[in-house]
This record gives C-alpha cells, sequence and structure tokens, in this order.
C-alpha cells in the first residue's frame, strides 16, 4: 500500500474466519472512506481469491455502510469486478446518493501460445512498424532481453533508478527517495513470493532499459520501466515491451496489462481498453 497522508487514518479489513479476503481503505481528515493507495496505485479493489470478489466486496461496503461516513470515494475501480455495483446497492439502500462515472482506460492484451502468433494478430500497420523496429536494434547492435535474477535484484534496481533519472521533465521528477523506497520496498515483498518481474533490455554492452513489473493470476503488470534516452532512436521502449510479452508467453501468462493510462504505445501493442471507474457517495 502507498503511504497515505498524514491526515489520514489506514484501515485494513480482513473478510471471513479465517480470513479470505482483504480490503485497503483510507478515512481522511473529514471523515472520507476510500480505497488506499494515493497516486502510486494504478487500480484499486478488494483482495479475493478468484469467485469470492463480490462476497468479499458485500462485506467492505456493508462496514462500509455501518461506518456511516458522510461521504464514500471508491476510484480507479475495475468496471468487470463486481465492487462498484456492489457499493452502488449497498450504499444506496442504506440511504446514500450515489453517483458513478468513467474514469479512465487501462489498456490489456490477450496473448496467443506463440509470439509469431501476437505479431501476426497486430494490425497491419503495427506489425509492420514493431519488426521493423526490433531488426534495427538487432542491426544496430547485440541486443537482448531477460528477465533478472534474484541474485541480480540489487544492481537491477539500482540501474532502473538512475535510468529513470537520466531522463526529462515529470519521469525524471517523479523518482524521488520516497518514491524510490516504495519500489524497493514492493521489490522486497514480492520478490520472495515469485511476483516480481524485472526486466532487462541489454544494448550496446548495457542495461539499456528496465522494466518493472508483477505477474499475477496469469497476468504480467507493467508497472513502471525506463529508458536509457541517448538510445531513444532506437526504439529500445516498444522493443523491450514486445520481448517482455514474448517472454511472458513462455511463461504461459494469459495477459499483458499496461496498465492504466491512454498512451499511443500500448495501442500499437495491441492494447484494448478495460476501464476504470468511480463511484461517490454521500449522505444526504
Amino acid at each position: 500500500m502507498a503511504r497515505e497522508h498524514d491526515s489520514a487514518e489506514a484501515v485494513t479489513l480482513a473478510v471471513g474466519d479465517p480470513p479470505h479476503g482483504i480490503a485497503a481503505l483510507a478515512r481522511d481528515a473529514d471523515g472520507t472512506i476510500r480505497f488506499a493507495g494515493g497516486e502510486l496505485t494504478d487500480e484499486q479493489d478488494v483482495v479475493a481469491p478468484a469467485g469470492h470478489e463480490r462476497e468479499v466486496a458485500t462485506a467492505v461496503c456493508g462496514w462500509i455502510a455501518r461506518e456511516t461516513p458522510r461521504r464514500v470515494r471508491l476510484e480507479y475501480v475495475p468496471e468487470d469486478a463486481p465492487t462498484l455495483d456492489v457499493a452502488a446497492a449497498v450504499l444506496a439502500e442504506s440511504g446514500y446518493r450515489v453517483d458513478r462515472s468513467r474514469l479512465i482506460t487501462s489498456p490489456r492484451l490477450a496473448l496467443p501460445g506463440d509470439f509469431e502468433t501476437y505479431v501476426q494478430g497486430l494490425g497491419k500497420k503495427e506489425r509492420h512498424e514493431l519488426r521493423r523496429k526490433i531488426r534495427r536494434l538487432e542491426k544496430a547492435t547485440r541486443a537482448s532481453f531477460r528477465w533478472a535474477s534474484e541474485g541480480e535484484r540489487g544492481a537491477t534496481l539500482d540501474r532502473f533508478f538512475a535510468l529513470h533519472r537520466l531522463s526529462r521533465g515529470e519521469k525524471a521528477d517523479f523518482m524521488t527517495p520516497d518514491v524510490e523506497r516504495f519500489f524497493r520496498n514492493i521489490a522486497d515483498a514480492l520478490a520472495p513470493l515469485g511476483r516480481l518481474r524485472l526486466g532487462v533490455l541489454r544494448a550496446h554492452d548495457e542495461d539499456a532499459a528496465v522494466l518493472f513489473a508483477f505477474v499475477y493470476r496469469g497476468t504480467l503488470a507493467l508497472y513502471n520501466a525506463a529508458y536509457d534516452p541517448a538510445l531513444a532512436s532506437l526504439s529500445i521502449g516498444i522493443v523491450g515491451h514486445a520481448w517482455a510479452i514474448r517472454e511472458a508467453i513462455r511463461e504461459r501468462v494469459d495477459t499483458y496489462d499496461l496498465l492504466r493510462g491512454d498512451e499511443p504505445y500500448k495501442y500499437d501493442l495491441g492494447a484494448t481498453d478495460r476501464w476504470l471507474g468511480r463511484l461517490e457517495a454521500t449522505r444526504p
């Protein structure tokens, strides 16, 4: 969970006995209850075993209603999850005025059984461009892609942060010491579970790009990436994604999730929209 503002109270709910679901919530100074996570969390929802999502969402929303906050705000919740529907029904029944809206897309793509089938499934223009960019990179230098081993994790994270700071504008400003600490904490927590993936694209005898990703329930989710801007002309960003997709297919992963934001490169890779929504409920 991302660090909340000092004025917010963190609330963690465990559902069931023994617990089989969890929700990380926050209560703001004005009493508003929301999902915890802040700007560093792309999607926010309850966590539950497959098939129990509605049950857990119902228990969490029931608890929220019994707390009788003046305001509830649930944001960046996948529309294909039951949580928004459940929250709307439970809170409306408890006397809240409920408003729902669509916030932003979180593009993803279904992965076939092999990489060539994936490439063939792209549009004609996108397929041509991807192949051209891969050939150009491989012609310019010996290039490769790998998942960093556990023994490489520390050095790979160091390179990831260094590449971020070579960037310009918002990307460079994003990687503050606090954010770096947040990334390291995530890596430390997920690596022992086998859910961390650090993808490394090597070119010109250096690690030129690092992708920070998670794998969970058949989905590889790209959380963040950093590239050497000096090699931008070789399209190491898009090639890095393509080779991460290739490796995910080899792992028999079903979905490549590019998380929230509608940047054009996501659609060039064949992703389609998956929407995240907002629910705001207020007491009269």
